[in-house]
């Protein structure tokens, strides 16, 4: 559902219901893109690894870094010479004060609460605490919302400059999105009736299913169980060693040690639902992978996602005693 269309469209519709002025109206719609332009610094991290959030819907997804975020936009996109060159994207009449940055946040607080809603969260308090907080409802790319909302920008797009949009495509628009979330919370509600208290529900890329997990510490496993909305759960059920190694084996914590210090793991750490463990010898080091048994079992056993999966829900680490690296 996060996708940029859809940031951008809901504060454009709620400052078109709103009967906004074209300049605060633009203002909030910045204000709702404003967070995802976290993707112009994550490659800090692939020069400098650091354990602060510099990844996406890392510190600028937060109340505190957001409002300076919304702040430096907002003048920037409000200079003479920034208008001048925009070719009508930003309006003349837009300006920096008080009332444009209160809009701006709060096209930026409208962007929190939609990746509030879907899977993964945001660490909305952040720096007081990097614990990362959403409601699990929505897949990160919800395709019916994000198609719909992509046809909705051309619309709008292609009615410029009067930047209008036809009522009923507005209608439609907003009828998809409530199916999508209707869909979604009845599934939930449903995938939660299947099971106790100890297991976490998350959504599957699929509109209508379900992943369920279970830590079942006592055994040493992730437990993975898949629902669908008509079918109930299904057959294809997956158990994950927590730690796949030799136990006791030499040199193993040591090198463990190494790994859990690079700020790569501590920031996959953080993302992750779960972590499991594989560690094997090679050549005098340990080759430690850490994958989300979350991530593996949505999209590892579909081919052409396989690969994908990999560098998302994997990190694989080479470490002994002396150090570690990210291989």
């Amino acid at each position: 559902m996060t996708d940029l269309f859809s940031h951008a469209l809901l504060p454009y519709l709620l400052g078109r219901f709103l009967r906004l002025r074209r300049e605060h109206l633009a203002t909030l719609v910045l204000g709702g893109v404003a967070p995802d332009l976290d993707a112009l610094i994550v490659w800090i991290n692939q020069i400098y690894p650091t354990s602060h959030l510099l990844v996406h819907r890392g510190f600028t997804h937060t109340f505190l870094f957001g409002f300076f975020l919304a702040a430096i936009l907002l003048f920037l996109v409000s200079r003479d010479p920034v208008k001048a060159r925009s070719r009508g994207l930003v309006t003349e009449e837009l300006q920096f004060s008080p009332l444009t940055l209160a809009y701006a946040y709060a096209g930026l607080i409208s962007h929190l609460f939609l990746d509030f809603l879907t899977s993964g969260g945001v660490p909305l308090f952040y720096p007081l605490t990097a614990a990362r907080y959403s409601a699990e409802i929505f897949s990160p790319i919800e395709v019916a919302i994000m198609i719909a909302a992509l046809l909705f920008m051309a619309k709008l797009f292609h009615d410029r400059p009067e930047m209008k949009i036809d009522k009923k495509v507005s209608a439609a628009f907003l009828i998809i999105l409530l199916l999508v979330s209707g869909i979604r919370l009845e599934g939930k509600e449903a995938a939660n009736g299947f099971h106790d208290e100890s297991f976490e529900v998350y959504p599957d890329s699929n509109l209508f299913q379900w992943t369920i997990l279970k830590n079942d510490s006592d055994n040493n496993r992730f437990l993975i169980s898949k629902f669908n909305l008509f079918a109930g759960l299904l057959p294809d059920n997956r158990s994950y060693p927590q730690q796949n190694i030799i136990p006791h084996k030499k040199g193993f914590e040591s090198a463990l040690d190494s790994a859990e210090s690079l700020p790569q793991v501590k920031l996959f750490r953080w993302k992750s639902r779960a972590v499991a463990i594989n560690a094997s010898e090679s050549e005098g080091h340990w080759i430690i992978e850490y994958y989300d048994p979350v991530i593996m079992a949505q999209y590892g056993s579909w081919g052409p996602l396989n690969a994908a999966a990999r560098g998302l829900g994997s990190i694989r680490i080479r470490a002994d005693e002396n150090g570690a690296e990210v291989i």
